[in-house]
């Protein structure tokens, strides 16, 4: 017994007749006539009888019918999702971010990628890096984006971009009037400092300290959004992620610093886990647009 039996058996129940259910089908009348014969031969029960012209059902297919019928839907469903998956449209994908691409970068990209996929649903998970790597390892998130490589045999983790970490300023200091932050500058200012766990303090300390130089680090705060809301306000100034600096464009001053001070982002993923196609398409566009528009932090979508 094929579908496409079940299919013939359908239309003929609703038309009548082999013309209508050929029309209906968009078939030709003996493949719809060959379809009753041999799914009445598999199940081993008349189905019509011919009457002026007409099918009549027997009781047994009045029996059947209704079975069928559901089946006939619902395989009708699975094509319509099976269609969906295949051109990307469908499906669900649960993402882990950390809080700078959290607040600008990945909004911005997923209102061009969830218009490229209507039908797609989409769980945005902000946490530290930490956080993200164990959801991934517990394959409570299908991937995440991170600021720091991670050995773990549980997840593939990937480098996907590099860009440079930009001084952020009052728009009314003196690094104002500089093209370029360099780290002798820094000595003996207001230092708003990230959390000690994060990868891009550890580095700006090394630098400081390779530099001979010394900062007052009179705030810290494990967000670089917050950062910058503190310099904002005049109580120092920072080295941030050039994606939560975007956000205070016009409201700080904003320059590159010397020596570069590289920004990660990692892509990671649970290795036992098999990537829907649709997730393969966020990793693959998501990876070409921070390609295309982030330049320096200079441009984000």
């Amino acid at each position: 017994m094929k579908y496409k039996q079940l299919e013939a058996f359908r239309a003929v129940m609703e038309a009548g007749t082999v013309t209508g259910a050929s029309e209906v089908l968009h078939i030709a009348q003996p493949s719809v006539s060959a379809h009753i014969s041999n799914l009445e031969h598999a199940l081993k029960i008349p189905l019509f009888i011919r009457r002026a012209g007409r099918l009549v059902p027997t009781a047994e297919a009045m029996l059947l019918n209704e079975e069928v019928g559901r089946i006939v839907k619902g395989m009708a469903r699975i094509r319509r999702l099976a269609g969906d998956i295949g051109q990307l449209e469908a499906g669900r994908l649960m993402i882990g971010v950390y809080p700078a691409l959290a607040s600008i970068v990945l909004p911005r990209f997923l209102k061009s990628f969830a218009g490229l996929h209507p039908k797609a649903r989409m769980g945005i998970f902000p946490a530290a890096s930490l956080r993200i790597t164990e959801l991934t390892a517990n394959k409570e998130i299908d991937l995440g984006l991170i600021q720091m490589p991670v050995v773990d045999p549980a997840i593939a983790c990937d480098l996907i971009f590099q860009t440079e970490c930009v001084c952020v300023a009052p728009l009314d200091h003196a690094f104002a009037n500089d093209s370029v932050i360099f780290a002798p500058q820094l000595e003996r200012q207001e230092f708003i400092a990230l959390g000690r766990e994060d990868r891009t303090r550890q580095d700006i300390e090394r630098i400081l300290d390779h530099a001979g130089v010394a900062v007052d680090h009179r705030f810290e705060t494990p967000f670089a959004d917050t950062a910058c809301a503190l310099v904002a306000q005049g109580l120092g100034v920072s080295i941030v992620d050039p994606f939560s600096a975007t956000r205070w464009a016009g409201k700080l001053t904003i320059r590159p610093f010397s020596p570069g001070l590289l920004c990660d982002i990692y892509m990671v993923r649970n290795r036992a886990q098999v990537s829907s196609m649709l997730q393969q398409a966020f990793e693959r566009e998501f990876r070409t647009a921070l390609e295309e528009n982030v330049s320096g932090g200079a441009r984000l979508f």
